[in-house]
């Protein structure tokens, strides 16, 4: 190790960055440092020049390294900051915290535990997190366990001086605060209405593009180009006759950047003037989307979302009450691959996402927890402060080993192998045909913390890359209402039912999903051309099906044996006898596990009339499927004893009527023949297993009556002149017909009976509920102060799931 320089700087700091001498950096709180061993000792000194010199602090109100002298649990600080050097003296509480790391990239609030630690035990009330690169400033509350508020920027000196400076720091949160980005959002929806009188569907999806734009320039580092500056300036220097204007050509860019989402066609533009361009830029320019926590962010986008997707894009808009509601019911878990086949804005895919994430976190914290409590056990005795600095740098390294598994993405905002990387990239996926619908899922995705690379613009009933059936252990989705699929709409004639099936694509299909991926895309590229209706046994044949019916197939054949399945589905498809064939057909398929009724008003925001029910099912297992088929074997053995007999006992009685019908011409015939050795019988009955969506009993047959026995020529006379005289004699038509009739009923009775004893012996509890509100108002409003009976629905939910299957609600 080299000897430390000598001299002492005439300065704390040059006239730019700091003093430095080979692997020696000067620190005027501590004097030469060894930054070969301490690297993290640049940030700090930036940061000690800045709040003296930028923020107005004395050196004597300051300190750096210093430790709580709270016992072996001391927690130690980069740098403490007090209103006065006084109150440094004096030992009273800090204004201000800064925790710094060497690292480059966005700084993140659970990589510094040390120096929140250090701000909630000294009782500072502002906290610093600082890298190379980045910085997050928080605003701390006293107590346990204490909230951090993000806000814009630190406080200088003549702010802590100043109580009414201080106060209008601290709410001016421009860049942080959730209300001011929805705020700015609206306005540039607004915006677009007057300069370009844009429908509400269309000002969305313009600035959908808008903020994509800043998303890329952003991950590039070009953040000078999102700017009215840089584009005054390109407007100078534009050539005349250019192809595209400057803002067209960066959204030709962003498109190319975004390529393999398959969010943009080739004919996608902005549609606005360099105007109205440089106005939006102007409102967004100063808002850093990838710094900005995903929280506010997030909820900022939801909420305008949720405001622009009332009335005329209310379709694509689940209420999130009930939303979270059925995130919570299913409760997926980490490692399961979860899909939406009609994702509209991607709430439950965001949903979904953020229940998951909060588990990682939460299993995270817990053993960040355990581990720094066992470091600390170990120098429990120790309060050499070599010790302790061993200690912290030992509790610095796992917390931050720990933390790299919350990672979303990478740096460039691409996919990362962590914990939470792996759930964004690998287990969430979703489609949705509307392509406005599939851009504001990926870009809701973004801003709530990404995991977007899975949602496609495509049609949700047709596979598309890592959307194929068996794959998935969760499925949600509110399905479509009231629109229907029909004969016309074939596979590949349209881009959203397409899929890519050249060489390469293959190849990429099974290197991520294997030979299941790439059967799955190949059942596409075999079909073309072909029905959708008929590549599924309830829409085969038909010309027509309701696209929710459709959708609950989908989903079914979506799910992994033993799959659970969150949907929404209009009441009518419950309780309507004209739509027991699709309640049947579904109970062949699934345990119905329960059924919430949803108010009248839940959709009404969106000018939708119809009532539903969310419903709840799990796929049966091979080995449940097997048992099934088994309980309907059994039906038929158990009922076959008692239903053959009435069979017999139906043809013994009809046997008359089907043979002479009380003609007594035709008595006389048939006595004639009986004597020489022909006789009028009723051929044996057939049993036809019953085809279509429905189980039932076998399907009786029965032909009408036919000769037994030659009796020669003068038979032959007689069976003649019998043909002759029935053709007459109704009767004998009329026997038949109510024979087959009764036989007919007498299936459909034993159909029943083979349902019941199917049920009985297939028996199990469905939870059901009827919550007179859930969170939502008929003008779409949601919030704390609306009612909402979902939680309590929820702990029922659970004590019926946990505890035996108890009452319904």
């Amino acid at each position: 190790m080299s000897q430390p320089p000598t001299a002492i700087p005439s300065s704390p700091f040059p006239e730019e960055g700091i003093h430095r001498q080979g692997d020696w950096v000067y620190a005027p709180l501590r004097g030469w440092i060894d930054i070969k061993h301490k690297p993290e000792e640049i940030v700090r000194q930036h940061w000690v020049r800045r709040l003296h010199l930028e923020g107005g602090y004395s050196l004597g109100q300051m300190d750096q390294e210093r430790r709580t002298h709270s016992g072996r649990r001391s927690p130690r600080a980069d740098i403490i900051v007090w209103r006065s050097a006084d109150d440094k003296e004096e030992g009273r509480e800090p204004i201000l915290v800064v925790e710094t790391k060497p690292d480059e990239g966005a700084a993140r609030s659970a990589d510094f535990w040390q120096g929140e630690s250090y701000a909630r035990a000294a009782g500072a009330r502002f906290l610093v997190i600082a890298n190379a690169s980045s910085h997050l400033v928080y605003e701390l509350t006293k107590g346990l366990p204490g909230k951090a508020r993000q806000i814009n920027d630190w406080p200088t000196a003549a702010d802590i001086a100043d109580e009414r400076r201080l106060n209008a720091l601290v709410n001016r949160l421009e860049v942080f605060d959730r209300e001011q980005f929805q705020r700015v959002l609206s306005e540039c929806h607004d915006l677009l209405r007057d300069n370009h009188a844009m429908t509400p569907d269309r000002a969305f999806d313009t600035i959908s593009k808008v903020l994509f734009i800043k998303l890329h320039v952003e991950r590039n580092e070009t953040h000078e180009t999102f700017t009215t500056k840089f584009l005054d300036e390109a407007k100078r220097y534009q050539l005349r006759g250019a192809k595209l204007a400057q803002h067209e050509q960066m959204f030709k860019t962003t498109k190319e950047a975004y390529e393999t989402d398959d969010l943009f066609t080739e004919d996608d533009r902005l549609d606005i003037s360099p105007h109205t361009f440089r106005e939006l830029v102007g409102k967004l320019e100063r808002f850093n989307l990838s710094k900005t926590s995903d929280d506010v962010k997030g909820i900022a986008f939801e909420r305008f979302l949720g405001r622009t997707f009332r009335g005329e894009l209310g379709q694509f808009f689940t209420p999130r009450p009930v939303v979270e509601f059925m995130v919570d019911m299913l409760d997926p878990k980490e490692g399961e691959l979860i899909c939406d086949p009609a994702a509209g804005s991607g709430g439950f895919l965001i949903s979904v996402f953020d229940h998951i994430r909060n588990q990682i976190t939460e299993t995270v914290r817990a053993e960040r927890d355990r581990i720094i409590e066992a470091i600390f056990a170990e120098y429990a005795d120790d309060a050499a402060e070599a010790a302790l600095d061993e200690r912290d740098r030992r509790i610095e390294a796992e917390v931050a080993k720990l933390n790299e598994q919350l990672a979303p993405s990478d740096p460039d905002g691409g996919p990362i192998d962590t914990r939470v990387g792996r759930l964004a990239w690998q287990c969430i996926y979703g489609t949705d045909k509307e392509p406005r619908a599939a851009r504001t899922a990926k870009m809701n995705m973004i801003m709530h913390g990404d995991g977007h690379g899975g949602i496609h613009w495509h049609d949700g009933l047709v596979n598309v890359n890592g959307i194929f059936e068996d794959r998935f252990d969760v499925v949600i989705t509110n399905p479509p209402f009231g629109a229907t699929v029909t004969s016309s709409q074939l596979i590949g004639a349209t881009p959203e039912t397409n899929v890519s099936d050249d060489a390469a694509s293959l190849r990429r299909q099974k290197g991520r999903y294997g030979e299941a991926g790439l059967a799955g895309l190949q059942q596409v590229a075999d079909t073309r051309n072909q029905k959708i209706l008929d590549q599924f046994e309830i829409g085969l044949g038909n010309s027509t099906r309701k696209t929710e019916q459709m959708f609950l197939e989908r989903c079914l054949r979506l799910l992994k044996p033993g799959g659970r399945l969150a949907i929404v589905l209009p009441n009518g498809n419950l309780n309507a006898a004209s739509q027991a064939w699709l309640r049947r057909w579904a109970e062949g398929k699934a345990f119905l596990k329960a059924v919430v009724a949803l108010p009248s008003e839940t959709f009404k925001f969106s000018g939708a009339s119809v009532t539903a029910s969310i419903v709840f099912m799990q796929k049966f297992t091979e080995a449940e499927a097997a048992r099934w088929e088994q309980c309907w074997k059994d039906a038929h053995s158990a009922t076959e004893e008692k239903f053959d007999p009435r069979r017999a006992a139906l043809i013994e009685e009809a046997l008359p009527g089907l043979l002479h019908g009380e003609d007594e011409e035709l008595r006389k015939l048939l006595a004639d023949l009986e004597a020489i050795g022909v006789t009028r019988v009723l051929p044996d009955l057939r049993w036809v297993r019953k085809t279509g969506l429905v189980r039932g009993a076998p399907v009786t047959t029965v032909r009408g009556p036919v000769w037994a026995g030659d009796g020669g020529v003068d038979a032959r006379k007689l069976k003649q002149a019998y043909t002759a005289r029935a053709a007459s004699v109704p009767a004998l038509k009329t026997a038949l017909v109510q024979l087959r009739a009764s036989l007919k009923a007498l299936d459909e009775e034993q159909t029943a009976a083979m349902w019941k004893h199917v049920r009985e012996a297939f028996d199990y509890p469905v939870f059901m509920a009827n919550p007179r509100a859930v969170g939502i108002t008929a003008t779409g409003e949601t919030g704390d102060d609306v009612p909402n009976d979902l939680p309590e629905v929820l702990t029922s939910w659970r004590a019926f799931a946990n505890q035996g299957f108890g009452a319904t609600v």
